[in-house]
C-alpha cells in the first residue's frame, strides 16, 4: 500500500512539473503612444480684414480740429517663426471717416511685426510707416510719416486668426493744396481695430 501511495505521488509531480514547463512568459505589451497635437505655426502668409475707431487731432495750420471716425479696410503680410519668436512684414489700407473741417480719408501702414507665441497665441509689437490722404476745403494731398502698435492675435484653426490691436499714428506736415496762404497740416491718431486673417 505505502509503494502504491509513493507511486501515485511521483506521478502528481511529474504531471505538475510537465504542466508547468509548458508554461511560457511574455513580456506585457507595451503602452500605446500618447498623440498630442503639434503647436500652431505662425510662419506662412496670410490676407485679412480690420475695422475700428480712429481717434485723431489735426496738426499745424489745421490745429484745434479734431475727431473720431470709423475705420475698414483689409491686410496682408508674411510671418516666419523661429521657435517662440515670430517676425513678419504687414501692409494694409484702410478707409477712414475722420474728419472735423478736415479730413482723413485713407490710412495706410507698411509695418515690421515681432512677437512671442504661445502655441496659437501670439503677442507682438510692430512699428513701420505710415500714409494717408489729408483733405481740407476740398483739396486733398497724401501725406507720409510714422506709426507703432501692439497686439495680440490668436489662432482659431490652423487657418484662421482674430486679432486685437492699437496703432499710434503721425502723419507730419504736408501742404494741403493751393491755398494763399499756404495751409500747412498734418494729423495724429490714435487707431484701435479687430480684424481676422487667414492663413495659408
Amino acid at each position: 500500500m505505502t509503494k502504491l501511495l509513493l507511486a501515485g505521488a511521483a506521478l502528481v509531480a511529474l504531471t505538475g512539473a510537465a504542466s508547468a514547463a509548458d508554461l511560457t512568459y511574455e513580456p506585457a505589451p507595451a503602452p500605446a503612444p500618447i498623440v498630442t497635437e503639434a503647436a500652431f505655426d505662425w510662419t506662412g502668409f496670410y490676407v485679412g480684414v480690420h475695422g475700428g475707431a480712429l481717434f485723431g487731432d489735426f496738426t499745424g495750420d489745421l490745429d484745434g480740429l479734431s475727431g473720431t471716425g470709423g475705420l475698414v479696410g483689409a491686410q496682408a503680410g508674411y510671418n516666419y517663426q523661429i521657435d517662440h519668436w515670430v517676425i513678419g512684414v504687414e501692409t494694409d489700407i484702410a478707409y477712414s471717416s475722420l474728419k472735423d473741417v478736415a479730413e482723413l480719408d485713407w490710412l495706410g501702414k507698411t509695418t515690421v511685426r515681432a512677437g512671442y507665441a504661445w502655441d496659437n497665441f501670439l503677442l507682438y509689437a510692430k512699428g513701420g510707416v505710415a500714409y494717408g490722404d489729408l483733405k481740407y476745403a476740398d483739396e486733398s494731398q497724401w501725406a507720409v510719416g510714422w506709426t507703432a502698435g501692439a497686439g495680440v492675435e490668436y489662432a482659431f484653426t490652423k487657418n484662421l486668426t482674430g486679432r486685437l490691436e492699437y496703432d499710434y499714428v503721425d502723419l507730419g506736415k504736408k501742404d494741403i493744396g493751393n491755398f494763399d496762404p499756404v495751409v500747412n497740416g498734418g494729423v495724429t491718431a490714435h487707431a484701435v481695430t479687430a480684424g481676422l486673417n487667414f492663413k495659408f
